[in-house]
């Protein structure tokens, strides 16, 4: 059953609002009115009845659709405005449309009304929805542009060292020395392959479709604790596992594993190395409509300031930051691929806990 349309009507003849009322039930139209006649009851009605439509009639004692028209816009007027009068001249309906109204409908013809109606939705939400892909687009954008700039520069750095550690050690005399030069290679080379990895990431949320498959929490976890990334780095800390039964639970695996991978680098990369008995808790259930991951840790914790800018790409929180600065990035897109939703709490030297929901029903985005 679709929504009551939520439409004020500016009238201040009662016998006119309800022969118009009286034509949009015979229409067989869903809706709730609110009739008014004054200037303050317009704008209490645009912020408090929030409606899908105005209906209005030209002029009123001390008040006419233009003013009504012109105070709409002002508040960022989104939804259809139809002008409803007993007669205009030609050059007031060119101006009427010009100045923002969707359509003009005389009284003597309301048959008209609820087409005009039907159309002007339509009309309005074809607007909106490019307005929001211009929108999406624009976005895009400056994600690529911020994208390809920081990846060169993420990628100089390091082939830089390699190319002078390279030259350096070709004029080197000294054999017992190589080592140190091949260690210092060898520890750019890391840099750049977990640089080239982050952006294979990327691209593939972006850019995959998803691959469907039931998911296998227990197993998927215990990969993601065997990877070097985390073995290398994760001595002394306590991995407390609570992961349920998620039967029937289908997703895209590759997806999955990125986004919890990355939560559980972070974890260890910044544990708080100052008091002891550090501690990632992991877990995940079934909800009505799919499930929940929850990934707590105790570590150095993110300022509250800025839990709005740690999805953002290249964001670095502190001077501790080693990373490529895409993990939470990938994160966030990975999440909204698989038509989920992502929460952060976390406060400084105390730790963090990320609360990721899923649906059952894989929603491709």
């Amino acid at each position: 059953m679709e929504k009551p349309l939520k439409i004020i009507h500016i009238e201040d003849n009662t016998s006119d609002a309800w022969l118009i009322e009286r034509a949009l039930k015979k229409s067989g139209l869903a809706f709730t009115v609110k009739v008014v006649d004054s200037k303050q009851d317009f704008i209490n009605a645009l912020d408090h009845f929030q409606p899908d439509l105005i209906l209005s009639d030209h002029s009123l004692p001390q008040f006419d659709s233009m003013e009504a028209l012109k105070i709409y816009k002002e508040k960022g007027g989104v939804i259809p405005f139809i002008l409803i009068t007993g007669s205009v001249s030609e050059e007031f309906a060119i101006l009427s449309i010009k100045e923002g109204a969707d359509d003009y409908i005389l009284k003597n013809n309301l048959i008209r009304l609820p087409a005009a109606i039907d159309q002007a939705l339509k009309a309005r939400q074809t607007i909106l929805e490019r307005e929001t892909a211009s929108r999406e687009l624009e976005i895009t954008n400056k994600e690529l542009n911020t994208f390809i700039y920081k990846a060169a520069h993420e990628l100089r750095g390091p082939l830089c060292s390699i190319m002078g550690l390279t030259n350096i050690a070709g004029m080197e005399s000294e054999k017992q020395t190589m080592s140190d030069y091949i260690e210092k290679i060898s520890e750019s080379t890391r840099k750049l392959d977990a640089v080239l990895l982050s952006l294979i990431h990327v691209m593939t949320i972006k850019d995959a479709t998803p691959v469907v498959r039931e998911i296998d929490f227990k197993k998927l976890v215990r990969d993601i604790l065997k990877q070097p990334a985390i073995q290398s780095n994760s001595g002394g800390i306590d991995f407390n596992l609570k992961i349920g039964n998620t039967p029937g639970f289908f997703s895209d695996e590759n997806i999955l594993n990125s986004i919890m991978l990355h939560i559980i680098e972070n974890a260890v990369r910044y544990r708080n190395t100052v008091k002891p008995g550090s501690f990632v808790n992991i877990s995940v259930k079934s909800t009505l409509t799919g499930i929940q991951i929850e990934i707590e840790d105790n570590g150095i914790g993110i300022a509250e300031e800025m839990h709005e800018q740690i999805f953002e790409m290249y964001f670095r929180g502190n001077q501790y930051s080693k990373g490529s600065g895409l993990g939470l990035y990938i994160v966030k897109n990975g999440v909204k691929k698989l038509g989920g939703s992502i929460e952060v709490k976390s406060e400084l030297m105390k730790g963090t806990i990320f609360t990721i929901t899923l649906p059952s029903n894989l929603i491709l985005m």
